[in-house]
C-alpha cells in the first residue's frame, strides 16, 4: 500500500450556466466531489491539478486558478504520511476543454450539477453529519465528500453554518 505525500489539490471546474462538474468517488472516502488528488510524482501542485483533471475526467486545464487550501486532517485510503493524517490541500478553479472521458475505476456518475442542487448535495452531507442519514444510506447516494464542505464553502459554493461545518469536519477525521 501507497505511502500518502500529505499534499492533495483539488480542482473546481464550472461551465458558462454556472453548474459544477462533479462526480461520485468509486474509491474511500464516499461523496460526490469535484476531482482531487495526491501530488505525488506530478510536479507542483499545479502540475498535479491538470494530471488529476486528465486522469479523473479526460479534460485538458487551459485555465488554472488558485481559489483556497490549507492544511486539512482528512484520512486518505494510503498508509499515514511522514506529517501522519492529513494533507496540505490547495484548491483550484479551472476552465477546460474536452469532452468528459471519465475513468472507472475512480469516478461514477459523472455531471454537471446546478448551484441549488449542489446545496441539496452539502445539505445531505450535513444530515449525515447529524446522524439523520445511515453511514450506508449516504454510502449509497452520497451527498458531498465532507473535506469538500470547507472548499466549496470557501469559494462561495453551497452555504454551510460554523456549527454544521464542525459536524461534518468530524466525518473526516
Amino acid at each position: 500500500m501507497k505511502t500518502c505525500d500529505n499534499t492533495s489539490v483539488g480542482i473546481v471546474i464550472t461551465d458558462h450556466q454556472g453548474r459544477f462538474l462533479m462526480f461520485d468517488r468509486a474509491t474511500f472516502p464516499p461523496g460526490t466531489a469535484p476531482a482531487a488528488g495526491h501530488i505525488d510524482d506530478h510536479g507542483t501542485a499545479e502540475d498535479a491539478a491538470r494530471a488529476e483533471v486528465e486522469e479523473e475526467l479526460g479534460l485538458t486545464v487551459t485555465g488554472l486558478t488558485r481559489v483556497t487550501g490549507c492544511w486539512w486532517g482528512n484520512r486518505c485510503r494510503r498508509l499515514a504520511g511522514a506529517r501522519g493524517t492529513g494533507h496540505d490541500w490547495t484548491i483550484y478553479q479551472a476552465t477546460v476543454t474536452g469532452d468528459p472521458t471519465p475513468s472507472a475505476r475512480e469516478t461514477k456518475n459523472v455531471r454537471w450539477i446546478t448551484p441549488d442542487a449542489l446545496q441539496e448535495l452539502a445539505d445531505r452531507t450535513v444530515a449525515y453529519a447529524k446522524g439523520r442519514i445511515a453511514k450506508a444510506e449516504f454510502e449509497a447516494a452520497p451527498g458531498i465528500e465532507p473535506v469538500w464542505m470547507q472548499w466549496l464553502a470557501d469559494v462561495a459554493a453551497i452555504h454551510i453554518g460554523p456549527d454544521d461545518l464542525l459536524r461534518v469536519e468530524q466525518l473526516t477525521r
